[in-house]
């Protein structure tokens, strides 16, 4: 199906639901059940529930989001939409995203009140499993990291479980208490998720979206938890997101295109997000980088010209935190030398690997996670040139901003990047 089939099909679903909620106003303490009619979702995106066509199928009571096989799927000002999924969705032979899992998976949909939600996740205990975030650049090999954690005893890989970062785009519209209790709970109950599912789990790893380090900064149950920063050579890294001119395209800001994507949307949880964390360490340098933005009008400049770098300040400036346990794993690094940057990266977090493990990780490393996808089939000769030319151009005013030009050069390293 097109790209505009399924933009057609989200309009749709996005006109069904706002009727959905008029027709059937979700009461307190209550969960309303909805079949699937039809779904689709973009090849390596993720989908919500306006990519579905439902109807209305039955009420329960709200407790039965603490039942298994309930993943959330999507958070509103108003309600949390959870996918009923059967299937093993942390299975990374099957789908490299957890968001395309549950969205492909589901038997049907439920959806119920935020209040409801967040009182149900607070009176659960934290569940008992260690955590490792691994950030990135994107691009930079992180997909193929988080599936070596599958071939550990006992640890789930979630990699790109979009509800966890949703509340970024809600923190106008809810109260803050509402907004802080929804980054605390959206972890939290993914963890208690996965006890349920798979008892013996001691490790996750979660791989967000590299544009979602603002979490980070702002979530208070990220001091708890262990975190690693992947990325790569600046040039390679352009080379290898030229793939981004041909998935999300280079609309302009007022053009139709933008206005059908949503651009605005888009700039403002890929980067606008990433210059307020960065105003917040420093006013003088949150200001640069409004004036660069403000210069660019086209949305693959803006995601990985001016986003990434940004990332790397605020790698930087997390590492300055006592409490916050962070190391820097270097794309180059991993594939010289796989076996001993993962011992060492298990190190940061405790963990020790056996030799059968570490053959099981090896073997990982030679699979394409994203073999079959438009990324796979990409011509990068066609679009690389001139896309790398432009975007270091970009980076390294954004680098100079930020007092971090030496991260423009070939074989630059970040501070505390582990070696072999």
């Amino acid at each position: 199906m097109s790209l505009i089939s399924a933009h057609l099909v989200r309009c749709l679903g996005l006109l069904l639901n706002r009727l959905h909620r008029w027709l059937y106003v979700i009461k307190p303490d209550e969960m309303h059940i909805w079949s699937i009619l039809f779904r689709h979702r973009p090849s390596i995106a993720g989908g919500n529930e306006d990519n579905c066509i439902t109807y209305h199928k039955s009420v329960s009571h709200a407790s039965d989001l603490l039942k298994e096989n309930n993943y959330v799927m999507n958070v509103t000002e108003s309600q949390v939409v959870i996918a009923e999924c059967h299937e093993d969705v942390y299975d990374v032979s099957k789908y490299t995203f957890f968001c395309n899992a549950i969205f492909d998976e589901a038997v049907c949909l439920r959806t119920v009140k935020i209040d409801d939600f967040l009182a149900y996740v607070e009176s659960i205990p934290y569940p008992n499993v260690d955590v490792l975030f691994l950030w990135s650049t994107g691009r930079c090999g992180s997909t193929m990291l988080a599936a070596c954690f599958e071939a550990l005893e006992d640890c789930v890989s979630l990699s790109e479980a979009l509800d966890m970062f949703v509340p970024w785009k809600l923190r106008k519209k809810v109260c803050p208490e509402v907004y802080r209790m929804l980054l605390e709970s959206t972890s939290k109950y993914h963890l208690y998720q996965i006890l349920l599912k798979k008892p013996k789990t001691t490790l996750v790893l979660i791989k967000p979206p590299s544009y979602s380090f603002w979490y980070a900064t702002e979530s208070l149950s990220a001091a708890r938890f262990h975190h690693a920063f992947m990325y790569r050579d600046l040039e390679d890294y352009y080379v290898s997101a030229a793939i981004f001119a041909k998935v999300i395209g280079n609309a302009r800001r007022n053009s139709l295109m933008a206005k059908l994507i949503n651009f605005e949307s888009f700039v403002d949880i890929s980067v606008n997000c990433l210059i307020h964390v960065a105003s917040g360490y420093s006013t003088e340098i949150g200001k640069k980088l409004e004036k660069i933005l403000s210069l660019e009008d086209k949305l693959t400049d803006i995601f990985t010209g001016i986003g990434t770098p940004i990332l790397y300040y605020i790698y930087s400036q997390l590492l300055c935190h006592d409490k916050f346990n962070i190391v820097a794993v270097r794309y180059e690094d991993v594939r010289r030398d796989t076996s001993s940057i993962f011992k060492k990266l298990l190190q940061h977090i405790d963990k020790s690997v056996t030799k059968k493990e570490l053959q099981r990780v090896l073997e990982s490393t030679k699979k394409d996670s994203q073999e079959n996808t438009s990324i796979s089939s990409f011509n990068k000769a066609k679009y690389a040139d001139p896309f790398v030319k432009k975007r270091i151009n970009i980076a390294f005013k954004v680098l100079s901003a930020v007092g971090m030009e030496f991260m423009s050069k070939k074989g630059a390293k970040l501070p505390n990047t582990l070696t072999s």
